[in-house]
């Protein structure tokens, strides 16, 4: 049974008052009764000493004097009296029924004793009490006994008044009791009533008591308050400052309890992992990548693996184990363009090494058989010296675009916006690669309205339209057309201008188009080298464009061939 403060103060209360007023009534009973009996004894000791002195004055006891003053003094003092001589007969006696052997007595004893002379005892509910006198020429013992009927009529009136005191006094601290406890249960009222305030956040701090035990502990409460307050603070700001931490971190962080639920997800690992938003769930029904989950189910030891989602991201994960429990966090990191980065590096190494090793190769070859007499014979020598000139053209133009596309990723290359006139910058280009079109008998062909003009580096789209061009005379057929277009996109004068380079050659299949840019990537490696080109160019027009904010891109053209378009700010339309 659950018993509030108050009743619990009551009930000590009460059991602390009946056990003391009992004490002290069986204490003050015993005490009481001994006085009684110490007073009555006295009281007999005087009759005895009154009888003694009348009994000595009488020479004949017995017979019917004696026993006639016997009387009178048991009737005198309210006893029973008898009077025994040295050898023990009963001279007088009011209670015939007495003892038979009176001398074995200890009050008798006690009063023929020349160094005692007297002598009581309590003994058969009676208090008996003995003197000796001068008989004759010898001792008797005069002995008077008094019931404890009187007595114990006395004692139990002082018991019952005993009772009575004690049963007032019982009410009376009880009424003192419950006046206490009710005054302590209102205080503690409301003290409980301003602490669940406080608690639920509809007040800061608990009414103090003016004075008293109530106050102080309503002081301490609200020092605690203020001070659980302050904490709570604290932990918010740590709390928010956690939490935009982990909101602003590219990596994604999952903290995970000792049963490997999530307690902890930030954004960036809701979006590596594509977990839902709510925390709490089993880390095995929301992540079915088995990598993952081995490498958690190996804590406390800490560990690391490289795994791949099901959308295809590369994901290197860490996972650490909690001080404070058996817990872990899992660390995890996005390494999908570092992984293309390498994977790109290591092909522009290999692509790189391959491209020089054929003109490298060539030139070594020509120069060591030159050097080996080849030089005396003119029209081998010739054949081997041309062969010299053309792979160091190439190994030039390759090194050439390297160093061009490296100032470019770098940000070296300077790129001077002004605007350009399309039509001008188109004829230049295509007369800078007439000798090519012309050796394959391609029709170049102008579709360039005058007066547009872009906002661009004159030098870099120059550059950007011989590639296109040059690329467009190489891969198409034999007296095939290319076609150099230029035109605004919508009405807007400070709108954009799209220039597309078109060709009919064979075209370029649509699993090739998104990596048609990257450095050395080709469609037709034996071909590309037939025709001579460095794998670069496409790589330099995309960096030249979005350098100076245009885009790039490639098409198909109906029926055969490719479109290659680039789209720059527009400088004004005429």
């Amino acid at each position: 049974m659950n018993l509030g403060i108050g009743s619990k103060l009551f009930l000590t209360s009460v059991g602390i008052i009946v056990i003391v007023e009992s004490t002290a009534a069986i204490v003050l009973r015993n005490e009481v009764r001994e006085t009684l009996e110490e007073v009555t004894a006295l009281e007999l000791v005087r009759h005895a000493e009154s009888a003694r002195i009348s009994l000595e004055t009488m020479p004949d006891l017995d017979g019917p004097r004696g026993q006639a003053l016997v009387e009178q003094i048991a009737k005198a003092t309210h006893t029973e009296v008898e009077i025994f001589d040295a050898e023990g007969n009963v001279l007088a006696d009011t209670d015939p029924g007495g003892f038979d052997d009176v001398l074995s007595l200890p009050e008798v004893r006690a009063a023929l004793d020349p160094d005692v002379r007297g002598g009581s005892a309590y003994r058969g509910g009676r208090v008996l009490v003995a003197r000796p006198f001068r008989y004759g020429d010898g001792l008797a013992v005069v002995r008077l006994a008094a019931t404890r009927k009187a007595l114990d009529r006395a004692y139990d009136r002082l018991w019952v008044l005993l009772m009575i005191g004690a049963g007032i006094g019982l009410v009376v601290a009880l009424g003192m009791t419950l006046t206490a406890t009710a005054l302590i249960r209102r205080s503690l009222r409301r003290l409980a009533t301003s602490a669940a305030q406080v608690a639920a956040g509809g007040a800061r701090r608990i009414a103090i008591e003016p004075q008293g035990e109530m106050g102080e502990v309503g002081d301490f409460i609200n020092r605690m308050a203020d001070d659980a307050e302050r904490t709570v603070r604290a932990l918010v700001h740590e709390r928010a400052l956690l939490g935009s931490v982990l909101d602003g971190m590219s990596q994604g962080v999952i903290a995970l309890d000792g049963e490997r639920r999530m307690t902890l997800v930030n954004p960036a690992a809701r979006e590596m992992l594509d977990l839902p938003l709510p925390v709490g769930e089993a880390f095995i029904d929301q992540v079915r990548i088995p990598a993952v989950v081995s490498l958690v189910e190996q804590v406390p030891a800490t560990g690391e693996a490289e795994l791949t989602t099901p959308a295809g991201k590369r994901i290197a994960a860490r996972v650490h184990p909690q001080r404070d429990d058996a817990g872990c966090i899992l660390v995890l990191e996005d390494v999908t363009d570092l992984r293309r980065l390498e994977t790109i590096r290591r092909d522009f190494v290999a692509n790189v090494s391959h491209e020089l090793r054929t003109p490298v190769s060539v030139i070594r070859a020509n120069a060591e058989t030159l050097l080996g007499g080849a030089k005396d014979d003119p029209a081998f020598a010739g054949r081997l010296i041309d062969g010299l000139h053309r792979n160091a053209e190439r190994l030039a133009r390759i090194i050439a675009d390297l160093l061009d596309l490296s100032r470019l990723e770098a940000g070296h290359y300077r790129i001077e916006r002004t605007p350009v006139d399309v039509l001008a910058t188109a004829q230049q280009a295509v007369a800078a690669l007439e000798r090519n079109a012309a050796a394959k008998q391609v029709n170049v062909r102008l579709d360039v309205a005058a007066g547009v003009s872009v906002i661009a580096d004159g030098k870099a789209l120059d550059q950007i339209l011989v590639n296109l061009i040059d690329n467009a005379i190489k891969y198409t057929s034999q007296a095939g057309n290319v076609v150099v277009e230029a035109r605004a996109l919508g009405s807007d004068a400070r709108g954009r201008v799209r220039i597309t380079v078109a060709d009919d050659g064979p075209g370029i299949a649509a699993h090739h188009r998104e990596r048609i840019f990257e450095r050395f990537y080709r469609v037709d490696p034996g071909r590309s080298r037939d025709v001579g080109g460095t794998g670069l160019g496409l790589s330099i027009v995309k960096h030249l464009v979005e350098s100076m904010g245009g885009t790039v891109g490639v098409e198909g053209n109906e029926p055969s061939g490719t479109v290659f378009w680039i789209e720059l700010p527009a400088a004004g339309v005429a």
